[in-house]
């Protein structure tokens, strides 16, 4: 007597057909789940000032040039609790993401 082993290792049934492609695909890891970007804070460009805002449009803070006819010319920032005066708008703008990222931080303890 001879054996058949293509006949063994397919499925003979249409049930057997939908049990072994079923199987074979629940056991494959399932996709990861893509995650949504996270939108960083942007400026926000203006005549005489400049704002700091998240992605759903809330200000974090400002940079204001000092008042016309007023000498020096100075760059006044706020974020949050902190404000502070600064001799250009690229020092102004860094003390006040820096202040923001300050703020997102937990501090350790110790």
């Amino acid at each position: 007597m001879q054996l058949d082993f293509t006949r063994a290792i397919t499925p003979g049934t249409d049930r057997a057909r939908r049990l072994t492609s079923t199987t074979s695909t629940a056991g494959s890891a399932p996709k990861p789940r893509r995650r949504k970007k996270v939108v960083a804070p942007h400026w926000e460009r203006g005549y005489r000032s400049h704002f700091y805002r998240n992605e759903r449009g809330d200000k974090l803070g400002e940079v204001r040039l000092s008042e016309r006819g007023d000498i020096p010319v100075v760059y006044h920032w706020a974020a949050g609790n902190y404000s502070g005066a600064e001799g250009s708008l690229a020092h102004a703008r860094a003390r006040v993401e820096e202040t923001i990222g300050f703020g997102m931080r937990q501090l350790s303890l110790f």
